[in-house]
């Protein structure tokens, strides 16, 4: 029985599924990927969380990608984050936005079609990507893949008919300062390490930074400092890191090697490292809208929704992992507040992305 993106959504928004608590949502959707004629394989992260890579039909060009996880309940909600309720053409619920909601619509499309589809659905986007991550291990899953549609809300400005081609890249890196630890008494005869990284970090508003005009441009920010000395005794060490958007051509390496030239021309005894967070930075991507997918998906987004324009994201995502494998665009419902209290979706935009991917699922494959 055909149950309709917004039955499936309250299905969905009832299940909590924070990080690291996946596995009953994992569980609902292979469920339904079965029950609409998906063979299923199932990755596991640590503590049986699941990854989802589903396939329908001989060879899919087509795929839709979602993430199931949520955040944690923020905030004050004037709702119970678990049951759907819909306000004026607003539904409310925990990740109702971000991303179920995308996730709701895209089932409810294959249940509408039997055409050929693969659906990916990871857990930990929400933290580290893990899930994704996971699969660039099993990339050749993906080489058939023309199109994947990522179902994230609509980013800037919250525009329907806005098409995300690209999203900024993530790095941290920490940097290590080097003083001369001397008595107090004596401040001339030692390097107070702390005072040299505070010049470092005052010295970052004049990094050139590069502009990007298809995906946004480079910035960063000092997210943490640290240095100490119990005794009277000048620091000899001091470390702060720096959490960096990268750009199209650039990597976590390329931007270590620039900023360590940059900070040793400001304080020559420095040393720069990446940050091991223990999982690789997501790094930036851009689908060119000359993909003949691409076009194709804008034509229907005009024909269904009246508008259809080019976006990018401003952050990571799964996207960014999972761009290296396929050509990746992301294209969902217009949401708000999410990451806050009473996240919502636009009803009639769920209705429209429905109808958006059940007729792409005509047109690319």
């Amino acid at each position: 029985m055909r149950m309709g993106a917004i039955e499936l959504l309250s299905d969905l928004v009832s299940i909590p599924s924070t990080f690291p608590n996946e596995q009953k949502m994992g569980a609902y959707c292979r469920g339904k990927l079965t029950e609409l004629g998906f063979s299923v394989r199932q990755f596991e992260l640590p503590g049986s969380r699941p990854v989802l890579v589903a396939s329908r039909g001989e060879n899919p060009s087509l795929a839709f990608f979602g993430h199931m996880d949520t955040v944690p309940v923020y905030g004050s909600w004037d709702t119970d984050p678990y049951e759907l309720v819909e306000k004026e053409g607003k539904l409310y619920g925990l990740g109702a936005g971000d991303m179920k909601g995308g996730i709701a619509a895209f089932l409810s499309a294959l249940e509408r079609s039997d055409a050929p589809a693969m659906v990916v659905l990871t857990s930990d986007e929400e933290n580290n990507s893990a899930g994704s991550h996971l699969l660039s291990s099993h990339s050749d899953l993906f080489q058939g893949i023309k199109l994947m549609v990522s179902a994230e809300p609509a980013e800037h400005g919250n525009q329907e008919g806005s098409i995300l081609l690209g999203r900024r890249g993530r790095a941290v890196y920490e940097v290590k300062v080097e003083g001369v630890s001397s008595h107090a008494a004596h401040l001339d005869r030692g390097v107070n390490a702390i005072e040299k990284a505070a010049e470092l970090v005052c010295s970052l508003n004049k990094f050139p930074s590069k502009k990007n005009t298809e995906i946004g441009d480079q910035e960063l920010f000092v997210r943490e400092i640290f240095g100490a000395n119990t005794s009277l005794s000048l620091p000899e060490s001091a470390t702060f890191q720096i959490d960096m958007h990268l750009v199209t051509g650039q990597t976590d390496e390329s931007e270590r090697s620039r900023l360590a030239s940059f900070l040793r021309d400001v304080y020559g005894d420095c040393r720069v490292s990446v940050f091991d967070r223990g999982l690789p930075y997501n790094m930036p991507f851009y689908t060119s809208p000359e993909n003949p997918e691409v076009h194709a998906l804008r034509a229907v987004v005009h024909e269904v929704v009246g508008k259809a324009s080019w976006s990018h994201g401003e952050s990571v995502a799964d996207d960014n992992v999972m761009a290296q494998m396929c050509p990746l665009i992301s294209y969902g419902p217009v949401a708000r507040n999410y990451h806050a209290a009473n996240e919502y979706v636009d009803r009639q935009s769920i209705l429209n992305c429905e109808n958006i991917y059940s007729r792409l699922l005509s047109v690319i494959n």
